[in-house]
């Protein structure tokens, strides 16, 4: 088996998956197949541990797709419903709220992470920065009172 089929074996589900959570069903099959083409033309430059790199790649499409759909969308040629949807956590309204108060960049770097189960260091080959970009330091919390609390 050569090494594109050895990847596409092991990750396509992976890929799917991680495609689905952030995609309607209706995009989902484009953007894996493009992942996977971007894969065949990269396959000397795809790192040893693949996964984290198709994520990017999916991430990179996915982007694509947003900005497809947004210029069709201002000349009326795009269904509004078209748009790629953003994954919210459901079921615990806490949760919710909490993870809706985070900015965009850490909500994906909790989904990689939680929803996919990457290392911190494999997020980061994911979003295309170094591990140490991300953790960072955690703002100030607030107790169900509404008072600051410090996690010193």
């Amino acid at each position: 088996m050569g090494r594109f089929e050895q990847i596409y074996e092991e990750h396509r589900e992976a890929v799917r998956a991680f495609v689905r959570r952030r995609a309607p069903e209706s995009v989902v099959e484009d953007v894996v197949s493009e992942t996977f083409l971007v894969c065949w033309r990269k396959l000397d430059r795809i790192p040893d541990e693949p996964l984290p790199w198709l994520y990017a790649v999916a991430r990179k499409t996915l982007a694509n797709q947003r900005r497809r759909v947004a210029r069709e969308q201002r000349v009326g040629a795009a269904d509004p419903a078209s748009l790629v949807a953003e994954p919210e956590p459901v079921g615990d309204s806490v949760l919710a709220g909490a993870f809706g108060a985070l900015s965009e960049g850490d909500r994906e770097v909790l989904r990689l992470i939680a929803w996919e189960g990457l290392s911190l260091k494999q997020a980061g080959v994911a979003l295309g920065c170094s591990a140490l970009a991300w953790p960072r330091p955690l703002p100030p919390r607030e107790d169900a009172a509404g008072a600051t609390a410090r996690s010193d």
